[in-house]
């Protein structure tokens, strides 16, 4: 068993991508990060962040 959290949280988001508060909150205020929001904090699940993620892509030399 682990010591991650089922969901994280805007703090473990910030730690795990490296991003500043604004930026991690422009995140979970996007209509395509799959987050929800109970009382006034954000949450995501570890699949969905993950997924998410991975969907990312980044460009390259060879994508631009």
């Amino acid at each position: 068993m682990t010591n991650e959290p089922t969901f994280y949280n805007t703090t473990d988001v910030r730690r795990i991508l490296g991003i500043g508060n604004k930026t991690c909150l422009d995140l979970f205020h996007r209509p395509d990060f799959p987050c929800i929001k109970i009382g006034k904090s954000f949450k995501i699940t570890k699949e969905k962040f993950n997924e998410y993620v991975n969907s990312r892509r980044i460009l390259n030399d060879t994508n631009e």
